[in-house]
């Protein structure tokens, strides 16, 4: 039974310890990780309203470059007619946010996004953004340098 036992720990030993994966010590060159935890949120500058923050996951938004950004904007804000010199290609993470086209807010001319949901506002056609009552965490990807222009 000893002998027996002691099969069936080592077993047992062997088994978790090849389970256990060790900690990535450093990633190859190019390679980037985050989880949630790992993800350091900014307020914004005075563009967006007051309340959104974002979190910068990949590049640079004002070198030329791609770039992946997160964005939280709180509920109920419209952020006004606007346009970006490169395609803003974006996926509804969290909440809800409807999108319009044109030089005037019309939240009847809108489309509205929820959670999963994916869009691409195209280089210099001018949008607005209407946020929902649980406000919205947004991903986009783009070119730098990011520019928005409110004409």
């Amino acid at each position: 039974m000893i002998q027996k036992l002691g099969l069936t720990t080592f077993f047992l030993s062997f088994l978790l310890v090849g389970l256990s994966q060790p900690p990535i010590k450093s990633l190859p060159a190019g390679c980037i990780q985050f989880t949630p935890g790992d993800m350091q949120w900014i307020d914004t500058s005075s563009i967006l309203p007051k309340g959104a923050k974002y979190s910068i996951l990949y590049g640079d938004i004002k070198k030329e470059a791609p770039f992946a950004i997160r964005v939280k904007l709180p509920p109920n804000i419209t952020i006004k007619t606007h346009y970006h010199l490169k395609d803003e290609v974006v996926t509804v993470l969290e909440g809800s946010v409807s999108i319009g086209f044109g030089d005037k807010t019309e939240s009847s001319q809108t489309k509205t996004f929820s959670a999963n949901s994916f869009y691409v506002n195209a280089a210099e056609v001018k949008h607005y953004v209407i946020v929902g009552d649980k406000g919205v965490t947004i991903q986009i990807n783009s070119m730098g340098p990011w520019i928005t222009r409110f004409d």
